[in-house]
């Protein structure tokens, strides 16, 4: 039983593209980029930092916002007790051309700042912390 229930977890995880790494690169952003969302502050592991994601996941399959998933990472937490820091939400095209759902705000990165983009082609199960450990996996081999 124990090994069937460990085959089809593994096949879960491998049909959300979980074995899949995040592609990390450092731009410069060539123009502003918008993400509409949500700040949080707490815990890493804790649900209230899943419901953003799953929210903004709602938000966007209904098509009231159109986009691309993005967070904002403000800190490393190094542990999961730690607090994290991100704005949770979609990266938007502007600020004009669609009405902000309620409790969402704009945050932006304004043209020639330097970033790390890191990308992942996941379900937004597990994408985040993949995110994370790309980030953090790139940072310190690139110190």
């Amino acid at each position: 039983l124990a090994l069937l229930l460990g085959i089809g977890f593994s096949v879960a995880y491998w049909r959300m593209n979980g074995f899949r790494a995040a592609t990390v690169t450092p731009e410069t952003t060539a123009q502003p980029i918008f993400v509409a969302g949500r700040y949080y502050e707490g815990p890493a592991n804790d649900e209230a930092f899943g419901d953003l994601t799953r929210e903004a996941y709602k938000l966007r399959s209904s098509g009231q916002l159109r986009g691309d998933f993005g967070n904002i990472f403000y800190n490393s937490p190094e542990s999961s007790r730690d607090a994290a820091k991100v704005f949770v939400g979609i990266v938007v095209d502007d600020t004009v051309s669609q009405q902000l759902p309620a409790g969402y705000r704009f945050r932006t990165f304004p043209a020639g700042q330097r970033v790390l983009h890191a990308r992942i082609d996941a379900s937004y199960l597990v994408a985040p912390e993949k995110l994370y450990s790309g980030i953090k996996d790139y940072a310190a081999a690139n110190k």
